[in-house]
């Protein structure tokens, strides 16, 4: 009797193995059916036949889904969850949903779940991954594709947080199938460093490096990682590498720049910056740069006149560059300026007598109109320039104040 019972047992166990069974190639089928009614809304389409497309694409939307949960099924039954075939199905099945708009709504992390099944059939029987590694690879790179597709789209729109997202979903697609997308990873390092996500930034381009690629893009970035993280022995370091690896990189010269100057010692790339400006002579971003350096009063380097005679020489190159005249002007405000309060702090008990003192406030007045004067040209363009800036409408008032010239200030009102 007993034997009876379990002969019994065994029978229903092998019915029931074979409904699971029967489940995977039912889903199978009716993935194959829905690719049918595609191709078909496909042909309809080239036709310019909208609503037979459309209705074609509902009928494959009704049978993808029936395959869908089928598979579900078939992949959390123990019979068949081990099966390489299963997840076979299941990626191709999940795949379809996630590549046409139409099924969207059938599952929103289809491609997801499309990227585990191939790493389920690896782990399962590395064998079968390997007779249908083309057609994986295959799908995988049209995730991958689909993917950094969504990363440029959110970048062209400013929208940095999901290009870094879809950028880096990019490259784990890829990495899937043993493919290396290393664009991805370069777009979405620069993405982070958008959104200040900078160790991220840095773990891509270090990904790159392991990946053995070697290009001037990788280093500048990284060096730019590295000083937005705070980083300044790492940023330098990467930097002599740079310099070393590409000598003639004008990209590497200028975060060269930018990653000294960071670090306050402007007076060893000043020769770099020179041999830029004169070699560039289309970019007077260098001269301007070099103003900047010699016009910050806090550097050891302050020199107004080595300042102006670098704006000046941009400003040459482009006689539009409002940036250079205003801070050319703004240099010679406040100059004037500084000129001007130590005159009014002038102690009247340290000269021999007050017409003494008055001489000296008169000079030093008399200086500071000097800067006036001279700024007063580089306001003007300034204003010209950029007629509804409110600070440089103030700052140009200031002067025709004074120096006299009421007229020229009472037209500003």
């Amino acid at each position: 009797m007993k034997k009876v019972l379990f002969t019994l047992a065994l029978a229903i166990l092998g019915q029931f193995a074979i409904a699971q069974n029967m489940q995977v190639q039912n889903a199978f089928n009716k993935q194959k059916e829905a690719q049918q009614y595609i191709d078909q809304a496909e042909a309809f389409k080239t036709q310019n036949k909208t609503d037979k497309a459309a209705k074609q694409m509902q009928n494959a939307k009704l049978t993808i889904q029936k395959a869908k949960e089928a598979i579900d099924l078939a992949s959390a039954n123990d019979q068949t969850m081990n099966q390489a075939k299963t997840w076979h199905y299941y990626a191709v099945i999940y795949y379809k949903i996630g590549a046409y708009p139409e099924f969207v709504d059938l599952d929103h992390n289809a491609f997801e779940k499309t990227l585990t099944a191939f790493e389920k059939i690896k782990a399962l029987d590395d064998e079968y991954y390997q007779r249908n590694k083309r057609e994986f690879q295959t799908y995988g790179g049209n995730i991958g594709a689909r993917y950094y597709d969504l990363g440029a789209n959110s970048y062209n729109e400013g929208d940095f947080e999901d290009a870094y997202n879809n950028f880096k979903k990019a490259y784990d697609a890829a990495a899937v199938v043993g493919g290396k997308d290393n664009s991805a990873l370069l777009n979405g390092a620069m993405c982070a460093m958008k959104i200040n996500r900078f160790n991220e930034a840095i773990e891509m381009l270090q990904t790159m490096q392991a990946n053995g690629v070697e290009e001037p893009a990788v280093y500048q970035n990284l060096a730019a990682a590295y000083r937005g993280a705070g980083d300044t022995d790492k940023m330098l370091e990467t930097i002599q590498v740079a310099r070393e690896k590409f000598p003639e990189d004008e990209n590497i010269m200028n975060e060269m720049i930018n990653a000294y100057l960071t670090v306050h010692r402007e007076d060893e790339i000043i020769p770099q910056i020179e041999e830029m400006a004169e070699k560039n002579t289309n970019q007077p971003v260098y001269y301007f740069i070099l103003g900047t350096i010699y016009g910050n009063p806090e550097s050891k380097l302050y020199d107004i006149e080595k300042s102006l005679s670098s704006y000046d020489k941009a400003i040459a190159e482009n006689e539009n560059y409002a940036d250079a005249y205003y801070n050319a002007g703004a240099l010679l405000i406040d100059k004037a300026s500084q000129i001007y309060q130590e005159a009014n702090e002038k102690d009247p008990s340290q000269y021999a007598n007050f017409n003494a003192y008055l001489k000296a406030t008169d000079d030093m007045a008399a200086e500071a109109q000097t800067y006036d004067q001279r700024a007063l040209p580089y306001v003007e363009k300034t204003y010209q320039l950029l007629p509804d800036d409110a600070a440089v409408k103030q700052a140009l008032k200031g002067i025709y104040t004074r120096l006299k010239m009421n007229d020229k200030a009472a037209e500003l009102d």
